[in-house]
């Protein structure tokens, strides 16, 4: 019988021939367990050749056909080549029900720094870039607290409007929403635009949310704020200031908060326009110099204080419909208060603050020296200097007609084309007492100076507005020292010349009533004029006849009232002339009554100096 093979582990063994079976008798053979029986069976039967026979285990050979480290060499390899594929499979097959929060972009693009108030545009973009589609896409935006909605390219779905619903935003598909508004903010205070996108994708049950912010900051404001006065004042001395309000936009329809902030020892006595709750309210209607300057005028003094620099600060707000107020701009200047017993006023008018004239007016100057001290001041000098409109290198002031008892020197120079400067001094050769002022004195001087007329002054040729007055007082104190001490300064804002003239010709009328002809003539030469009214009441039993409109005017009687109106929308720079020609009849007379029309009254306002006229006209007699 040949030899045959048999395979075990992966091994290839020889199976001898069968040898002979030898039985070997135990003579005390041992108890076969029923375990034992059944692993033999089991033994067997994987050992059993075809033909149920037992190989020799002695006799088995080994054949060799390849080690284990190779084995295990050639598992790993399959293990990795396996492992290569998976991951390439991951990122280049297809992704189609695959959704990625990073292959979805929201941006915002607009300015980061804006002008307060400006109208400003701001973009937000979101793009699908992937192979899902993103369903119940709803945007809505948290806008920076300044920010006010104007219009946007998608209709909002509420009434805030911050709320869009964008429906659908198919692969690859990018979409803007673009947002147009006014936005405000106090100067360098930053705000935020905060967009938040809510969506579904196509595989998801559950929505999703994406978020894009924005930072955005206000640094240029509208306006410009000034704040002037003079640097160095004395106690319980009446001091101007001046505030000015340049707008670089227009401001129509806005509201301006000018608010002061000056210190307890500060107490201000008037201004040109109503201070309510500490706060001056600017509109273009308050508007001095057109609808891009404003200027608001106040006058105070300084009481006892420690301080020898006392700051006085402005701040110009914004107002908001949301009841809070945006800072635009602020000016502080710095007061030095000079502590003396040594005061000088001057008094113009009756007036130590900035007031109103008008060409062919007369100025009534004081000034007061008063020592409250308790020591003489000697060589006292007291200096006034004022500056004035001028035309051909003179002033429009008549120096020519002053009339000063003390005949105070008087020096002119030219400051520019359009002002001329005059310094007035007396000294003790003008006014003996000046010489020395004892302790609990004073001293005081007076001058008349006239402003001249048109017919003495080309007015409509002239462009300045303003008389400027400051005074200085020199003297030695007590150890021989020289001292300047600073007086109140005086603003004096010229208004147009308006005038009225009343013709008046009486007559009788068929019935032999008595009849007057009234012709009204307004006449303006300096400054354009607008809102101009012109009124009286008529008195008696009387017949009116005129006209209803005239020339660019309405006229308006009152059958009842007896009340007649004039208005006059603008007198232009071109316009010097304006009249009203109309009819009163007596129908009975009264022997007691001397008055046929009252008092005329007028009001106006100036274009240039920003003030509101108002002025009274004569009454007119009856012909008793």
């Amino acid at each position: 019988m040949s030899d045959e093979k048999i395979t075990l582990f992966n091994e290839e063994y020889e199976l001898p021939k069968k040898p002979k079976r030898r039985v070997i008798k135990s003579k005390t053979p041992k108890e076969e367990t029923y375990n034992d029986q059944k692993i033999d069976r089991q033994l067997n039967n994987i050992y059993k050749d075809d033909s149920g026979n037992m190989p020799d285990m002695r006799r088995i050979k080994k054949a060799h056909t390849g080690s284990f480290i190779g084995g295990l060499f050639k598992f790993t390899f399959s293990i990795a080549i396996l492992a290569a594929l998976a991951w390439a499979g991951f990122f280049f097959l297809p992704m189609a029900n695959k959704f990625s929060d990073s292959q979805l972009e929201l941006k915002i693009i607009g300015p980061e720094s804006f002008t307060i108030g400006a109208t400003t545009t701001y973009q937000i973009v979101f793009k699908n870039n992937q192979k899902v589609t993103l369903n119940n896409v709803n945007l809505t935006t948290n806008y920076p607290s300044g920010f006010i909605y104007s219009q946007s390219s998608l209709t909002p779905k509420n009434l805030g409007k911050n709320e869009w619903n964008v429906g659908t935003l198919k692969p690859n598909e990018e979409k803007t929403l673009q947002i147009t508004g006014n936005s405000f903010g106090s100067l360098g205070d930053a705000q935020s635009w905060r967009v938040l996108l809510n969506y579904t994708p196509d595989n998801f049950k559950s929505e999703m949310q994406k978020i894009a912010t924005l930072d955005v900051k206000p640094n240029v404001a509208p306006i410009s704020v000034t704040l002037t006065g003079i640097d160095k004042i004395g106690l319980d001395t009446p001091t101007n200031f001046t505030i000015t309000i340049e707008s670089k936009d227009n401001l129509i329809g806005k509201t301006l908060e000018v608010n002061p902030i000056f210190p307890s020892s500060f107490s201000m006595t008037s201004s040109s326009i109503p201070l309510l709750k500490n706060i001056w309210k600017i509109q273009p209607s308050t508007s001095t110099i057109g609808i891009s300057k404003y200027v608001i005028n106040f006058s105070g003094k300084f009481t006892l204080t420690d301080e020898n620099y006392v700051p006085l600060k402005v701040q110009v707000k914004l107002a908001s419909s949301n009841q809070d107020s945006y800072l635009l701009s602020e000016t502080v200047i710095n007061t030095e208060i000079i502590k003396n017993a040594i005061t000088v006023n001057t008094a113009i008018n009756g007036s130590l603050t900035n007031m109103e004239s008008k060409p062919g007016e007369v100025l009534n100057v004081t000034v007061l020296v008063k020592n409250s001290g308790k020591e003489n001041i000697d060589k006292a000098q007291i200096k006034l200097v004022i500056d004035s409109p001028s035309y051909s290198k003179q002033s429009v002031l008549s120096w020519s007609d002053i009339a000063d008892k003390n005949d105070g020197d008087i020096t002119g120079s030219q400051i520019s084309d359009q002002i001329r400067r005059a310094t007035l001094i007396w000294n003790d050769k003008k006014i003996a007492h000046l010489n020395k002022i004892k302790a609990g004195e004073e001293v005081s001087l007076d001058f008349q100076l006239p402003i001249k007329n048109s017919e003495k002054a080309p007015w409509n040729s002239i462009n300045e507005n303003q008389i400027k007055i400051t005074t200085e007082l020199i003297f030695n104190d007590s150890t021989k020292t020289s001292q300047t001490i600073s007086g109140n300064n005086i603003n004096i804002s010229l208004n147009s010349d308006l005038s009225i003239q009343i013709k008046n010709d009486v007559s009788s009328d068929e019935k032999e009533n008595e009849k007057h002809d009234i012709t009204w003539i307004l006449n303006n030469t300096y400054h354009p004029l607008k809102n101009i009214t012109v009124s009286a009441d008529i008195y008696g039993d009387i017949t009116w006849q005129g006209p209803s409109s005239t020339l660019a005017s309405t006229v308006d009687f009152n059958q009842k009232t007896k009340h007649l109106i004039w208005t006059i929308p603008e007198m232009t720079d071109n316009t010097d002339v304006l009249t009203l020609p109309f009819t009163v009849t007596i129908n009975k007379k009264n022997p007691t009554q001397n008055t046929l029309i009252s008092k005329i009254h007028i009001t106006a306002d100036d274009t240039v100096s920003g003030n509101k006229l108002e002025m009274l006209g004569d009454e007119l007699p009856t012909n008793n």
